[in-house]
C-alpha cells in the first residue's frame, strides 16, 4: 500500500498483537478460575458444605441462623467456626427432640480457629478512652469466645431472649424480628464482661449482684481518662 511502511510499524504491529494476546489467556484463565462467593441469595450453592444447610432445615436452629445472618461473620460457613458438627447425631436430636434449650455448645469455640482469619495481634481500634487488652490476654492464652461470645449470636441464650413473648417459638424467628434484638452493642463485649473475670480472680468476696467497687480496681487500669471513681455509672461504684 502507498504511503505505509510496515517495516518501521513492525515493532508497534507486535506490541499489539502481544497485548491481544495477554488479555485472552487472562481471560481464559479467569473462567476457569473459582473466586469468593457471598452468601444469600446470590450465594452459589457450592460454596457451603452440606452442614451449612442442614443447620438451617431445623427449625430449632432458626434462632442462631437469624442472628448469623445479622453478623460480621454472615459470609462465613457454619462448619468454619463449629468444626465439630456431627450432622448425624443432629439428626438424631432433631428426631427425639433430646437436645439442650436453648441450644448450647458442648466446648467453647477454641481460638485456634478464629486465628484460621483473625490476627492474635492485631492491634484494634477501641471504643472511647478504652486501653488495648488484646496482646496482653493474648499471650495469656485467654480464649477469644472469653470476651467475644456476642459476635455472631449477640448472647441470645446470655440474655435470656427465649423467655420474650415474641421469641419463644424458635419457629417464629425471622429477619424482621431478629433484626431489633441483634444489635452492634450487644455483639461486643461489655465493661461487664470484664468484671465477670477480673473481680472474681481478684477479690474473693466477687459479688454478682454488684460486681465492681472502684476502689478495688484502679480505673487507669483500662482507661487513658477515666481516673476518679465519681465517673462511674452509679451500678459500678
Amino acid at each position: 500500500m502507498e504511503g505505509v511502511n510496515f517495516k518501521n510499524a513492525a515493532p508497534y504491529i507486535t506490541v499489539v498483537l502481544l497485548f491481544i494476546l495477554g488479555v485472552g489467556i487472562n481471560a481464559i484463565i479467569s473462567a476457569g478460575r473459582e473466586g469468593p462467593k457471598a452468601p444469600g441469595k446470590e450465594a452459589v450453592a457450592g460454596e457451603y458444605r452440606l452442614a451449612s444447610f442442614k443447620c438451617a432445615e431445623c427449625h430449632e436452629m432458626w434462632p442462631y441462623i437469624s442472628t448469623w445472618m445479622f453478623s460480621f461473620h454472615n459470609k462465613i460457613a457454619c462448619e468454619r467456626c463449629h468444626t465439630n458438627i456431627d450432622l448425624a447425631a443432629m439428626e438424631k436430636a432433631h428426631a427425639t427432640g433430646d437436645y439442650p434449650k436453648p441450644i448450647t455448645l458442648k466446648t467453647p469455640i477454641d481460638r485456634g480457629v478464629c486465628l484460621g482469619c483473625h490476627d492474635g495481634y492485631r492491634v484494634p481500634s477501641m471504643p472511647g478512652d478504652l486501653k488495648d487488652p488484646h496482646l496482653i490476654h493474648f499471650k495469656a492464652g485467654i480464649q477469644c469466645v472469653a470476651c467475644h461470645y456476642g459476635v455472631t449470636h449477640f448472647k441470645i441464650n446470655e440474655r435470656d431472649i427465649f423467655k420474650l413473648p415474641d421469641f419463644s417459638n424458635p419457629s417464629q424467628w425471622r429477619p424482621e424480628l431478629v433484626k431489633t434484638i441483634a444489635t452492634l452493642p450487644e455483639s461486643r463485649p461489655t465493661m461487664q464482661d470484664c468484671f465477670n473475670c477480673h473481680q472474681t480472680v481478684f477479690n474473693p468476696n466477687f459479688n454478682p449482684e454488684k460486681p465492681m467497687k472502684a476502689s478495688e480496681t484502679p480505673c487507669a487500669s483500662c482507661h487513658t481518662q477515666l481516673t476518679n471513681p465519681s465517673q462511674l455509672p452509679p451500678a459500678y461504684r
